[in-house]
């Protein structure tokens, strides 16, 4: 099940639809079962206000995600209808400022962007973490590189 909320100010702006397509085609190659996730799309305000009481960062960022396992405390979003039996792997959060900056800095449409940072936040999620090495850095960008690959998103690195 895939959740997509989106502040009324950004509704214009993306195409759920598509994104939940993308998401699960995502969430289906990074993990054995099948998985959930939700997706906040917003601004950076918001994001900012998430950086900080989460990673005790006071500025916003592109892209937020929280990864779940059996003892994780999830993220106060509304939650995926409990009624479907799947496990939800994670929240993801996006500033659709920080989506648009970035998409006219590598020279992109603002849906590339998008879904180039919908990749890097599933790999966040499945435990991928480019800070902890170079190497693994290097790892998470071949997978993120594959993941975009699968939905028709080549060669934009």
């Amino acid at each position: 099940m895939i959740e997509i909320r989106c502040d009324a100010d950004w509704q214009g702006l993306i195409n759920q639809k598509q994104l939940a397509e993308i998401l699960k085609v995502f969430l289906w190659h990074l993990f054995e079962s099948e998985r959930g996730i939700s997706l906040y799309v917003t601004d950076d305000t918001e994001i900012q206000k998430l950086n900080q009481q989460f990673r005790s960062k006071n500025s916003p960022t592109d892209i937020l995600s929280w990864p779940y396992t059996e003892d994780d405390v999830e993220l106060s979003l509304p939650k995926i209808d409990e009624s479907e039996d799947v496990e939800l792997a994670g929240d993801l959060v996006v500033s659709v400022e920080r989506v648009r900056k970035q998409a006219e800095e590598n020279g992109w449409d603002f849906e590339t962007e998008l879904i180039r940072l919908l990749a890097h936040g599933c790999a966040h999620i499945a435990g991928w973490d480019h800070e902890r090495s170079a190497d693994e850095a290097s790892e998470m960008l071949e997978l993120e590189i594959a993941l975009l690959k699968e939905v028709g998103y080549e060669n934009i690195y």
